[in-house]
C-alpha cells in the first residue's frame, strides 16, 4: 500500500520469487509492515529507505502513523532484496525490540514475525501502544490480512464503527483536531433505490458514497460506515470550511451515482465537537448530528444543516 493511504485494504505486496527450500506455502513475498494502533491495522509494502513518524502539516511520512505521541520522524525503514532494518531516532517515546529500548541510530534486522512496540501512556494513566508487524512469508501475511479485513466493512472496505470510535478517542487531542467538524451522511430514499433498481445496484450506490468520502479527506481512518445506508466522518477544519467540504461531497455522490445510473441524494448533519461536552464521546455526537440530519429530512431531503443547540 502506498503512503498515502491509511488504513486501506489494497496491497502492493508483489510475489518475488519462492524461497530457497522451494517449500509450498513459504513463498517469499515483499517485506510488509502492519501497523497496529488501537483497533486499525494498516498496511505498507517496504521497499528501499522509509520514514516512520506522525504526519505533520504539509510533512508526510512514507509509513504514518496518526498519534499525538509519535515525534515526527520516529524511525527509519531499510529494505534491500528481502531484508529490512529498521534504525531507530531520538525521541520520547523509544521504540522497544524483543522488549528493549532501541537507543537512537541503533539498528535492528527485522525478521518474518518480529515485532516493534511504541509505548505510550494516555490522558487517563492507561497503558497504550502502537505494535508494528514485520512479515514477508505468505502464511504470515495473509493472516494479517484475514485480521485486517475484520476491523472493516465488507461492502465498503472502509473501517467499521468501533474502529472509527478507538481511533477518534485516541487523536481527539491531537493539534490537527483544533478546529473540527463531525458530520453524518443518510442516504435519501435508499429502501426505493433497493425495491426500484434492486439490492445489487443500493449497494454499488453505497460503494460510490464510501468513494467519495475516502477521496475527500486526508486520511482513511476519518471516515467510516455507521451502518445500513449511514456514515460519519471528522473534517478537521473550521465550521465555515467543512460545510463547503461538505457540499462537495453531496454534489459529487450525486453526480457519480447518476453516471453509474443509480441517482441518489444524500442528507447530511454536522456538529463542531468542541460543541459537544465530551468530544471523545462518539455516541453524543452521533445523537446531536443525527437530530441536525433529520431535520433536513423532514424539510425536503438532499440536504445539510448544522446541529443548532436548544435554549
Amino acid at each position: 500500500m502506498d503512503a498515502k493511504s491509511i488504513s486501506g485494504s489494497q496491497s502492493n505486496t508483489e510475489t518475488l520469487m519462492p524461497s530457497k527450500d522451494g517449500s509450498p506455502g513459504s513463498i517469499a513475498l515483499r517485506p510488509t509492515l502492519f501497523t497496529c494502533y488501537g483497533r486499525t491495522i494498516s498496511e505498507y509494502r517496504l521497499s528501499g529507505c522509509q520514514t516512520m513518524g506522525r504526519p505533520s502539516g504539509d510533512m508526510m511520512p512514507d509509513i504514518p502513523i496518526h498519534a499525538q505521541f509519535i515525534s515526527r520522524k520516529h524511525g527509519v525503514f531499510t529494505t534491500e532484496d528481502n531484508d529490512t532494518c529498521y534504525i531507530a531516532a531520538s525521541t520520547t517515546n523509544p521504540t522497544k525490540y524483543k522488549g528493549t529500548e532501541l537507543r537512537p541510530d541503533e539498528s535492528v534486522e527485522l525478521k518474518d514475525g518480529d515485532e516493534l512496540v511504541i509505548p505510550w501512556t494516555d490522558n487517563e494513566g492507561r497503558d497504550q501502544s502502537v505494535v508494528l508487524v514485520y512479515a514477508n512469508t505468505e502464511p504470515r501475511i495473509h493472516m494479517w490480512r484475514d485480521l485486517q479485513k475484520a476491523s472493516r466493512d465488507n461492502l465498503t472496505d472502509l473501517i467499521d464503527r468501533d474502529s472509527f470510535a478507538a481511533w477518534w478517542r485516541q487523536n481527539k487531542d491531537n493539534k490537527d483536531y483544533r478546529e473540527a467538524v463531525f458530520f453524518i451522511l443518510d442516504v435519501d430514499d435508499f429502501k426505493r433505490v433497493n425495491d426500484v433498481a434492486g439490492h445489487n445496484a443500493g449497494d454499488e450506490s453505497l460503494k460510490i458514497i464510501a468513494e467519495e468520502l475516502r477521496n475527500a479527506v486526508r486520511y482513511e481512518t476519518q471516515v467510516s460506515r455507521w451502518g445500513g445506508d449511514e456514515f460519519v466522518g471528522i473534517i478537521p477544519a473550521s465550521v465555515e470550511d467543512a460545510k463547503e467540504r461538505l457540499e462537495e461531497i453531496s454534489k459529487s455522490i450525486g453526480e457519480k451515482t447518476a453516471e453509474a445510473g443509480v441517482p441518489i441524494s444524500v442528507s447530511i448533519g454536522y456538529v463542531n465537537v468542541h460543541d459537544v461536552k465530551d468530544p471523545g464521546d462518539i455516541v453524543e455526537m452521533v445523537e446531536l448530528a443525527d437530530k441536525a440530519m433529520y431535520n433536513i429530512k423532514h424539510s425536503g431531503k438532499d440536504g445539510i444543516a448544522a446541529y443548532e443547540a436548544e435554549d
